[in-house]
């Protein structure tokens, strides 16, 4: 069997299915672990790839690593999403941390990962970590703040799913006033692909209408196929540090047994090409809960869903399996 993601209009990537693991429709979404043959155990949610066993720290030591050395000295860190607990482990690779407090709405998804896609478990038993089951949002309203890096690790945002409130202005004006004054703010900013970049740009436009600095970035994550974008805002000019400087860095707060990131591919994630930073320049919208502005860009096309298929297909017999009514929802 091969389950298949929808990348756009024209491009659909395929992995070939050993065995699942897993499948359960939680409260919030579908959560799928499916073994791959090309790259393990990948958990799905909503038919989308999240993270695989095999290459889980591209984007993770990605999302994580540059806004922490990037800070002088960070202590509390708030992580909004982050279920599986990988982006928790890579905070807490970085000595000075005394507290991290992870919000990911979905109790069954942390507690399924921890079982069966427990690549990072050990994380949610460290004593500087306080886990809670709520929307991030509400919790940032009530929350004490004074966090030196806030993190999001969430499903990317699609027109009015649980993710999607989390990519606007309204948030970000929330995460800042919690923030410290030279608190950095990162996320995951979706596909940088040259098709769909209008949506990285949108989430930097956003950023920028908040934070006096924002710097994206981009890695290659080879179970999406492509770059995926991120990026880093601050009300404090981050340094732009060089490979010895990151390196030299990561050495002082003990980061050891990376497998991505360290200098060189510091380096090499902030070079983002000419087309792209044209796209970044002058496309995109400023998201906002105005219903005017409601991520008008991130609606599925449901136009041409004529069929409602789950998107796993048997190559050899040419066959779909129907088993739901709900479209499949991309990137």
């Amino acid at each position: 069997m091969w389950k298949y993601v929808d990348v756009g209009e024209g491009e659909k990537i395929f992995h070939k299915i050993d065995e699942c693991i897993f499948s359960k429709k939680t409260k919030y979404q579908l959560l799928e672990i499916m073994k791959t043959r090309d790259f393990g155990n990948v958990l799905f949610l909503d038919g989308d790839p999240q993270s695989s066993e095999a290459e889980e720290h591209v984007f993770n030591e990605s999302l994580v690593h540059p806004s922490m050395i990037g800070h002088s000295k960070p202590k509390k860190i708030f992580i909004g999403g982050g279920g599986t607990g990988l982006t928790l482990r890579e905070v807490l690779r970085h000595k000075t941390v005394d507290q991290v407090d992870i919000v990911d709405i979905d109790k069954e998804v942390v507690d399924i990962c921890k079982n069966l896609y427990n690549y990072a478990a050990e994380s949610f038993s460290d004593p500087r970590t306080s886990l809670y089951h709520d929307d991030a949002r509400r919790f940032l309203t009530q929350a004490d703040g004074g966090y030196d890096c806030v993190f999001l690790d969430t499903t990317m945002p699609h027109h009015d799913d649980i993710a999607a409130p989390l990519y606007r202005k309204e948030f970000f004006d929330l995460a800042k006033g919690k923030m410290t004054s030279d608190g950095i703010f990162a996320t995951a900013a979706n596909s940088a692909d040259y098709r769909y970049s209008t949506r990285f740009a949108s989430i930097v436009k956003t950023l920028g209408s908040v934070f006096k600095f924002v710097v994206p970035y981009v890695a290659y994550t080879p179970l999406f196929g492509q770059e995926w974008a991120f990026a880093m805002a601050s009300d404090n000019k981050i340094p732009m540090l060089n490979p010895t400087q990151v390196d030299k860095k990561l050495g002082q707060r003990e980061c050891k047994n990376l497998s991505f990131y360290d200098g060189l591919t510091h380096q090499r994630i902030f070079s983002i090409d000419k087309k792209t930073r044209k796209t970044l320049d002058t496309e995109g919208v400023i998201l906002s809960d105005s219903i005017d502005s409601q991520d008008e860009i991130f609606i599925p096309d449901v136009s041409s869903h004529l069929e409602t298929y789950m998107n796993i297909v048997d190559l050899s017999e040419r066959s779909v399996l129907k088993v739901t009514n709900q479209y499949h929802r991309t990137f």
